[in-house]
């Protein structure tokens, strides 16, 4: 197989028929889905709706990150495409990041531009998280979609933080999301998969740094859109989400970080949730398409 997609659901009955559709015809490619324990009967909609498709059902929900790679290892692809279950991606967009990785021999995972449904601009991307660019996020993050949704204030936030930035060609950047992200198979062995202490979130991350420490670039190419309905499996519960995004981004610093920016990580994320600032401020919507 040329390209392995493996999707991870879990209580995506909801979403998975608009992500699966355009993907069952695409040539030279390998449908993998793992379905974490779902209650809506996900599982049983695809095993109807899609019977081509490999399937695999787990007893239980065991995060996004582990159940990736077994989807991988049943996997055979030169290249594996990440897609989430809230996500739609059209097959030249994954084929366009494919054939970047084949003609970019030292890549080795790309990314694309994701659109939320009403086509405004997700973070697709970004620069290594510190503890200095997570202060700084939410007031850039009103920056720009308040008053410098485009011109010269745009791009100089694109400047301060990658984030905001809306490029119109290929860039190496420091990792791009795990919601529509593509690695070549022997960057995948060289580093041995998603680490498996991240339940969710920021195992992309992880992941894209990893890749760089052994010496692969990491890539956004931003004419590989995707369109991200993101945060759809949790319901609504924003409260319940961001709870596991605190654990995991936790998890992260105290691994590639040092200890004091951890610790002052922790009393960072007890005054946000204490005033529950991120039910305003924590999205991944960076502001009106330019």
């Amino acid at each position: 197989m040329y390209c392995s997609i493996v999707i991870v659901t879990f209580n995506s009955r909801s979403t998975i028929g608009d992500c699966l559709a355009p993907l069952v015809k695409m040539p030279h490619a390998e449908i993998i889905v793992v379905d974490n324990d779902s209650k809506d009967e996900t599982a049983l909609l695809i095993a109807q709706d899609f019977p081509s498709i490999s399937l695999m059902t787990l007893s239980d929900n065991i995060g996004f990150g582990r159940a990736c790679n077994i989807g991988v290892a049943a996997s055979s692809g030169a290249f594996v495409f990440f897609l989430n279950p809230d996500a739609v991606a059209a097959p030249h967009a994954i084929t366009m990041l494919c054939e970047f990785l084949e003609r970019h021999p030292m890549a080795g995972v790309a990314g694309g531009r994701m659109l939320d449904p009403l086509g405004q601009p997700l973070q697709s991307m970004g620069d290594r998280p510190t503890l200095l660019s997570l202060v700084m996020d939410k007031p850039l993050g009103l920056l720009a979609k308040a008053i410098a949704p485009r011109g010269i204030v745009r791009r100089i936030l694109g400047n301060l933080s990658r984030k905001f930035r809306l490029s119109s060609a290929p860039e190496k950047v420091a990792w791009v999301s795990g919601a529509a992200l593509c690695c070549r198979r022997s960057t995948w062995e060289v580093i041995g998969g998603f680490d498996e202490n991240f339940f969710l979130y920021y195992e992309d991350v992880d992941l894209c740094l990893r890749a760089a420490q052994a010496g692969w670039e990491v890539w956004h190419e931003p004419n590989a859109i995707v369109s991200h309905q993101s945060g759809a499996s949790f319901g609504g519960n924003l409260d319940f989400q961001k709870r596991v995004y605190f654990t995991n981004q936790q998890y992260f610093f105290r691994k590639h970080c040092r200890p004091i920016s951890a610790f002052f990580l922790t009393l960072f994320q007890k005054v946000y949730s204490h005033f529950k600032l991120y039910r305003h401020l924590a999205n991944d919507r960076i502001g009106p398409s330019v």
